[in-house]
């Protein structure tokens, strides 16, 4: 239904094209329409530093605990507000002594929230997005120096943190990420007295987004049905008036064609009357034009120059206009009016000099229409 009514509503947009340049098709706030499972999955890499809290031992302090961190990442973002990943975070573990330091790895699955687009509303031009994210997954680290065991010992972690992603470009963005996670007591190979061990982390990095990266907005239909009708009610009122004016354009053809066959009788008379020349004929036009378009009128003018020529009398063509329009603009189509006629006497032969009088608006005639012209006249 919504794709009739925009089809409906981009055809009447062309028909009105005159008054309407573009086609703005309303939505709704705050809602987007769900692209495909292959729209919107990005991928990242961040680099960064580690706190473990371990067990704090000898006057050691948090920044004992300190190394490098990497973190690797691919997601989907599902909304504009909720997403998802699956990372994977390591290389060094510093636990509770700064020379026992161990492999160390964290693989999580992450849901996000993308708390910009959820309150302020989704953009895909927005430069700061902020992004809270809670998850779980499983935590592995290596042998250390002071225990019997090879291999890898695991927990479950408990995983969360804020990403703040800062716009570049369309598909690549800045990202610090502030995380932390949760895992065993004694994970860090010392039992301690919290009930369980704690890690932070600080990393910066880039994001890729790839595919088809943002969302369309959603249509409002209700709205764009009432903007159709309204559309449709407007052109049904141009037809009505179109047809009215069709309507008067018919009355008057009507009445100028009598006009016009009393013209061309005229004609027949002076033709049959070659050495004869009538005071004075006109020349009609149509509405703010200076075209001479009928063929019998030309007739008419030529008739009219052989039969000066013969005499070898002056003429002058006066031009006329109806009451539309300014003045200056109706002085200015009376004057072409009046050349164009007097190009027509010239080229049928008539070599004595035409004076051209551009008179201008006149309502000498009841109707309009025959108030749009130009009269040849013998010179005094």
């Amino acid at each position: 239904m919504i794709s009739l009514a925009i089809a409906s509503f981009a055809m009447i947009s062309s028909v009105n094209a005159q008054e309407v340049n573009e086609i703005v098709v309303p939505t709704k706030k705050n809602s987007v329409v769900t692209n495909s499972f292959g729209s919107n999955w990005f991928i990242g890499v961040n680099g960064g530093v580690n706190i473990y809290n371990g067990v704090f031992m000898n006057g050691e302090s948090a920044f004992d605990h300190l190394s490098p961190a990497l973190n690797v990442y691919v997601g989907k973002w599902h909304t504009p507000g909720f997403g998802w990943r699956v990372a994977y975070q390591g290389l060094n573990l510093q636990t509770y002594e700064k020379v026992d330091h161990t492999t160390f790895m964290n693989f999580h699955a992450d849901m996000m929230f993308n708390l910009s687009n959820m309150i302020c509303g989704y953009r895909e031009d927005r430069i700061w997005n902020f992004i809270p994210y809670i998850g779980v997954g499983w935590a592995g680290r290596e042998a250390m120096n002071h225990e019997n065991f090879d291999g890898f010992t695991g927990t479950l972690s408990a995983n969360y943190g804020i990403i703040n992603t800062f716009r570049v470009a369309k598909h690549w963005a800045i990202n610090l990420e502030l995380a932390g996670a949760f895992f065993r007591n004694g994970f860090s190979g010392r039992t301690g007295h919290s009930g369980h061990d704690m890690m932070w982390s600080a990393n910066v990095g880039v994001t890729y987004k790839f595919n088809k990266v943002g969302w369309e907005e959603a249509v409002d239909g209700a709205a764009l049905q009432a903007l159709y009708g309204a559309a449709l009610a407007e052109v049904m009122d141009e037809l009505n008036d179109a047809q009215a004016e069709n309507n008067d354009l018919k009355n008057k053809y009507n009445r100028l064609k009598k006009d016009y066959d009393a013209l061309e009788d005229a004609y027949e008379k002076l033709k049959n009357q070659p050495h004869g020349i009538a005071p004075a004929q006109s020349v009609f036009f149509a509405f703010g034009s200076s075209k001479i378009d009928s063929k019998k009128e030309i007739m008419n003018i030529e008739a009219y120059a052989k039969a000066a020529a013969e005499a070898g009398i002056k003429l002058v063509v006066t031009g006329y206009t109806d009451t539309i329009g300014s003045d200056a603009y109706n002085k200015g189509l009376a004057e072409r009016r009046a050349q164009a006629v007097a190009d027509v006497l010239k080229k049928a032969g008539v070599e004595t000099e035409i004076k051209i009088v551009p008179f201008g608006e006149t309502n000498e005639c009841k109707e309009k229409y025959l108030n749009r012209r130009a009269v040849i006249e013998i010179a005094k």
